[in-house]
């Protein structure tokens, strides 16, 4: 979910976010928010590209961003750029490929970011992003197909990155709002350690979208009666040498100690197994909103620990309000928009049934 965090530091989707307040609210919305974008994104990467739960999920993606963009339905209108959803939809794409190359012990493949390319590609055109910012837009990347289409993705996103990506208050009230909701199951004495290692893995551009000023500026600023509570200094430099250190030792460990994994990784959502049409989460961050009460999550080891910290009302089943029974895709989003779209996200399903039903996305314009 990195990459979505480093949306934040684009002034014009923050201001959108805090303006929603979803995001920068109370504990329970933000941390709601957070599960319902976890769990719409989940569905539509996850399954079968033009299953039903794809569809679904990608539907409702759509129809919860139409009234904010410039061709929605509604009161925002234009309030989301497309330039703006390409840039979101280029930090999911490319983020992986950067983080991989940065902190796990091999690169991906060509084939591995063509599958990446093929994929992301697929999703955007069914989420209605533009292409046509990318020089190849034209030609539909007939020469190098997903390679070549990563490429100018990559080259056309960190130039947006360079022009847009500027401090403002509300990259860090999102920024810090995030962290809480990061950091929520770390003991307080311990989070601003936590902020301190979080923020050492940030790009420098990144960190001072962030308003995580160096030490120098601290102390200048501070000097200059001009401090805020938004004026925070950047990690000290032994936290980003620690954490090197503990990923390089890490990749080493990967690399050269440890076995194979023979069974994939995955956070696919689980149908439930008690109500029939519902979806579980496999964990959650802070509130455990659509967690399955199974006897690991109510008595394993963080359950346990929760239940020492006097935080019962966390443990998955305990409150009915985080609907331990699971969502239903079509009522994911803000509260007060349960429910409501059906007729929208139906019409949008046919258009997806018929656009998105399968084959190389480089050959579908």
């Amino acid at each position: 979910m990195f990459a979505l965090f480093k949306t934040y530091g684009i002034p014009s989707i923050s201001s959108l976010l805090v303006q929603t307040n979803q995001l920068a609210g109370p504990p329970l919305t933000s941390s709601k928010r957070y599960a319902d974008t976890g769990a719409l994104l989940l569905e539509a990467v996850l399954n079968e590209p033009g299953s039903k739960r794809a569809t679904e999920a990608i539907a409702r993606i759509n129809y919860l961003h139409d009234r904010w963009r410039d061709k929605g339905r509604g009161k925002g209108k234009g309030k989301i750029s497309d330039e703006d959803m390409l840039y979101t939809l280029s930090l999911f794409a490319l983020e992986p490929m950067r983080w991989v190359k940065k902190y796990e012990w091999r690169e991906l493949s060509a084939i591995e970011i063509c599958a990446l390319g093929t994929l992301w590609k697929h999703l955007g055109h069914m989420l209605k992003v533009p292409f046509h910012p990318l020089p190849g837009y034209e030609e539909g990347w007939k020469n190098g197909g997903a390679l070549a289409w990563m490429e100018e993705l990559d080259v056309w996103s960190r130039a947006y990155q360079d022009k847009k990506m500027v401090p403002t208050e509300t990259n860090h009230i999102l920024a810090e709002s995030t962290f809480n909701i990061i950091l929520h199951k770390v003991p307080k004495p311990l989070h601003a350690c936590g902020s301190k290692i979080f923020a050492s893995v940030m790009e420098p551009r990144l960190r001072e979208a962030m308003m995580y000023v160096d030490l120098l500026q601290h102390i200048l600023t501070f000097a200059a009666n001009k401090l805020t509570h938004s004026s925070i200094p950047s990690p000290p430099f032994l936290y980003p040498i620690t954490t090197t250190f503990l990923i390089s030792l890490r990749k080493v460990i990967l690399r050269y100690a440890s076995l194979p994994r023979y069974t994939p990784k995955t956070r696919k959502p689980i149908p439930s197994p008690t109500h029939p049409n519902r979806i579980n989460l496999d964990r959650g961050r802070n509130h455990p909103w659509y967690i399955l009460p199974t006897f690991r999550n109510r008595w394993g080891p963080g359950a346990l620990l929760m239940r020492l910290k006097g935080e019962g009302e966390l443990i998955p089943g305990n409150e009915k309000k985080f609907m331990p029974e699971g969502f239903l895709t079509k009522e994911l989003g803000p509260v007060g928009m349960m429910g409501s779209g059906k007729e929208e996200m139906e019409e949008d399903m046919r258009r997806l049934e018929v656009e998105g039903g399968g084959g190389c996305p480089f050959v579908r314009m």
